[in-house]
C-alpha cells in the first residue's frame, strides 16, 4: 500500500444539492484510490453560466496489487 496526494478540478453540476456534492466528490476520488482525506479549496463560478468547478485536493490510499492489476 501507499499514501498518494492527488489535486482534481471537477465540474459541480447544477441539479446537484449541496447535501449530495459529498457522494459526488467520493464517486470520482474512488476512481483513484481510497480516500483517507479531502477537502475542497476552491470554488470558482464563470460568469454568464451556472457552471461551477470545485477543486479537491486529496490524501488516497493506493492498494499497490489493484494498481498493478490495472496496467495489465
Amino acid at each position: 500500500m501507499n499514501i498518494e496526494f492527488i489535486e482534481l478540478e471537477l465540474e459541480w453540476p447544477s441539479e446537484l444539492s449541496i447535501f449530495e456534492l459529498k457522494k459526488y466528490v467520493l464517486s470520482k476520488l474512488i476512481k483513484h484510490g481510497e480516500p483517507l482525506r479531502w477537502a475542497i479549496t476552491s470554488l470558482t463560478n464563470h460568469s454568464g453560466t451556472t457552471i461551477q468547478m470545485i477543486s479537491i485536493e486529496a490524501v488516497l490510499i493506493i492498494n499497490e496489487d489493484k494498481k498493478k492489476t490495472y496496467k495489465c
